[in-house]
């Protein structure tokens, strides 16, 4: 599986357990134990700060996780008529 993906212009990047080499804005696909513990999906802030988004519940395969982070933003996306 492919490192770095983009989904409507945000970039998402898979990493092996740390969020720190995520630019802010950026979301990330974290492996949790090395992926033997699952999948997280976080979203590295403007100011650092870093919230994992799917709260306890992990995935079992990566491209679950990143297929959650897509849908993510797309709920993100402004919708046709709004305000961006």
């Amino acid at each position: 599986m492919k490192r770095y993906h983009s989904h409507l212009g945000r970039d998402i990047v898979l990493t092996g357990g740390s969020a720190r080499d995520l630019a802010p804005g950026q979301f990330g696909v974290l492996a949790i134990d090395g992926g033997a513990g699952g999948w997280s999906v976080v979203h590295k802030g403007p100011d650092g700060e870093v919230v994992e988004l799917n709260n306890e519940m992990h995935f079992e395969l990566p491209e679950d996780a990143l297929a959650f982070a897509k849908e993510l933003i797309e709920m993100l996306a402004p919708q046709p008529g709004e305000a961006s």
